[in-house]
């Protein structure tokens, strides 16, 4: 079984007041010039097709005629569930019809776990949704937190377990080894995915399947071993996910074991982040996304506009001495005021308004003239 993992689309998504859309039918454009000479046998996307529950209609358009492209010209399997960003019910429309053409969603949680058999392969598709409501659903008043959905879903799949045959899970969540505490790579554009209760679950629940399809979060990771990974999403979505390396997978799948090849999404425009003294940026340009850290201690009038200028997708400016100077005002309580010496506080003053540190030269001046004060107090 020769599977492509994507996830995370997040079509109509906005980054700092630019829409990705264009990116993003670039990249799937692309994405459908390989598959025709890939062997695949079945594409799984694993949740947050859209960035939000009412997509713009250009969003969904793009979807469609991927949609198609897919199942009816390339005539390949494709599984859709709903993530976290996604409306549970929308997506699921036409899901009935749909599957008579290749096409599988999964939007909403039933009693019995949609099983889809492709060729010696079941794929298992449980869409993201609130613990709340697969309590309801499944009629388990135990179900509190995502762990807890997912075990009683899990048993609700060992009823018709095959172990003979090759078994795939796909899932939208927070999946972590607990055993090792070792926490996934998080992003600033991803969701919290629960309020109020423990979002993530431990893989040792998935670990009988052969193989894991994780969505949720962007960075591609996997998480413990081979066979259980996120693909990440196919587009940068925030700054912190400046450094990543875009990736969908192709997994090779067997009894024998799980293979898996990073193939890398390069787009016309990359998002990136700068960071130096303004004039110097000034000297450069670039029409990729770009967040600016300037490391000027003095503010420049106009910034944004001038930099635009050179950069027209420019998305944000921030000055990062400035950034820890901030930080100062919130430093200083009352009790650790009166902790701390006059010399200190006075330093502190001082970086935060001048915006460099006191030399050591004039740290021994202050403490000069500060003794000198503090000796003529003391002789009225």
């Amino acid at each position: 079984m020769r599977i492509l993992h994507t996830a995370d689309w997040h079509l109509g998504k906005i980054v700092n007041e630019f829409s990705m859309l264009d990116l993003q039918e670039e990249y799937l454009n692309r994405l459908m010039e390989e598959l025709e000479d890939m062997k695949i046998d079945v594409v799984i996307m694993a949740g947050d097709l859209y960035d939000r529950a009412l997509p713009p209609k250009e969003a969904v358009s793009l979807a469609n005629r991927v949609f198609t492209k897919i199942t009816q010209d390339l005539k390949i399997p494709l599984l859709v569930i709903a993530g976290n960003h996604d409306s549970n019910e929308r997506i699921e429309y036409g899901s009935e019809l749909f599957s008579a053409g290749n096409l599988f969603i999964e939007g909403t949680t039933k009693e019995q776990i949609r099983k889809v058999k492709i060729k010696d392969t079941n794929f298992y598709l449980l869409p993201y949704d609130d613990p709340r409501n697969i309590r309801q659903v499944l009629n388990d008043d135990t179900i509190r937190t995502p762990e807890d959905a997912l075990k009683a879903q899990l048993e609700v799949i060992a009823e018709g377990w095959n172990e003979e045959e090759l078994n795939v899970l796909l899932y939208h969540g927070f999946v972590m080894n607990t055993k090792t505490g070792e926490v996934p790579e998080e992003s600033e554009s991803e969701r919290p995915l629960t309020i109020g209760t423990v979002e993530y679950v431990p893989v040792e629940l998935v670990e009988a399947f052969d193989y894991v399809a994780l969505g949720h979060l962007h960075k591609a990771q996997k998480v413990k071993s081979a066979q259980v990974r996120y693909s990440g999403s196919p587009l940068k979505y925030s700054k912190s996910e400046a450094k990543h390396k875009k990736q969908h997978l192709v997994v090779e799948l067997s009894k024998a074991g799980v293979e898996v090849e990073s193939h890398e999404i390069k787009v016309s425009k990359n998002l990136r982040v700068i960071r130096g003294f303004f004039e110097e940026i000034l000297k450069e340009s670039s029409k990729d996304y770009i967040f600016f850290e300037l490391e000027d201690t003095a503010y420049v009038v106009d910034a944004m506009n001038q930099l635009r200028k050179h950069y027209p997708n420019a998305m944000g400016l921030e000055y990062v001495n400035h950034k820890e100077h901030e930080q100062l005002e919130l430093y200083h309580s009352k009790e650790n005021i009166q902790k701390l010496r006059l010399d200190e506080l006075f330093a502190d003053f001082y970086e935060e308004h001048i915006g460099m540190p006191l030399n050591e030269e004039h740290q021994t001046a202050v403490i000069q003239v500060l003794e000198e004060v503090r000796k003529e107090g003391n002789a009225q």
